[in-house]
């Protein structure tokens, strides 16, 4: 990958504050993200982007749980396709099927957050490593990383992002923090 540049949610955005992303990060060593970078990386047979078809999530069966697809539509908006059991616990909802705009709509710069920063992955047509807390669900406490790739069916339009999210929380007094899958 080339060198990651750092993009940091513009002023503005109130209510969004924590959140960053950086485009085509230079290096990604967190458990889950890597290995599922590493697939996409080997899907891809020398091509900027693999196709949705190339993606097989069974390949990844260790990591389903922490696995999205979101699908971009006309007009700049995106659609969750699929959504890992991990994601949906985390957010206590399951938004599989709405758009950004409908599962954030009682956090509107939240989905202003998440659109601008998928934009960057459909325009760059390169890895997005997004981070931030829950904030938007009310868990300032939980801490996500996610990455997010893109997939073109035609080798130049970004037709579909998948990824993987990550979630670190510090432990409770007195509880031992568990590992991550």
């Amino acid at each position: 990958m080339a060198n990651g540049t750092e993009t940091v949610v513009p002023g503005g955005m109130k209510g969004a504050e924590g959140l960053s992303f950086i485009v085509d990060p230079p290096v990604i060593t967190l458990p889950v993200l890597r290995p599922v970078l590493d697939y996409w990386d080997g899907k891809r047979c020398n091509r900027p982007m693999p196709r949705r078809l190339d993606i097989e999530p069974l390949e990844l069966k260790a990591y389903l749980r922490h696995l999205f697809l979101i699908e971009p539509l006309p007009g700049g908006e995106f659609r969750y396709r699929l959504i890992g059991s991990e994601i949906t616990e985390r957010y206590g909802r399951n938004s599989t099927g709405k758009t950004v705009r409908e599962a954030y709509a009682d956090a509107p710069e939240a989905a202003e957050w998440l659109t601008t920063m998928l934009l960057a992955v459909t325009t760059g047509k390169r890895p997005v490593l997004a981070s931030g807390t829950l904030r938007a669900v009310r868990k300032e406490h939980v801490f996500s990383d996610s990455l997010h790739l893109p997939l073109s069916d035609d080798g130049d339009s970004v037709t579909m992002i998948f990824g993987a999210a990550l979630y670190s929380a510090p432990p409770l007094p007195g509880v031992a923090a568990s590992p991550v899958p």
